[in-house]
């Protein structure tokens, strides 16, 4: 069974991440899925901290 989190109407990010979580943690079936779902959850993740750094004014 894939994995699938579909962002709601206002969701956020982080809570579309935070929901992907759950469902990846509870349900234990192939490892397959994980790896490729959580390929697109670091990516999202990596979005998240980069427009972190931007808005603090680190960034080169």
């Amino acid at each position: 069974m894939a994995l699938v989190a579909k962002r709601k109407q206002g969701q956020s990010t982080q809570q579309l991440i935070s929901e992907f979580k759950k469902l990846t943690y509870e349900d234990q079936e192939p490892s397959k899925v994980k790896n490729i779902k959580m390929t697109e959850l670091r990516k999202a993740s990596a979005r998240i901290r980069r427009r972190n750094k931007r808005n603090a004014g680190i960034t080169k």
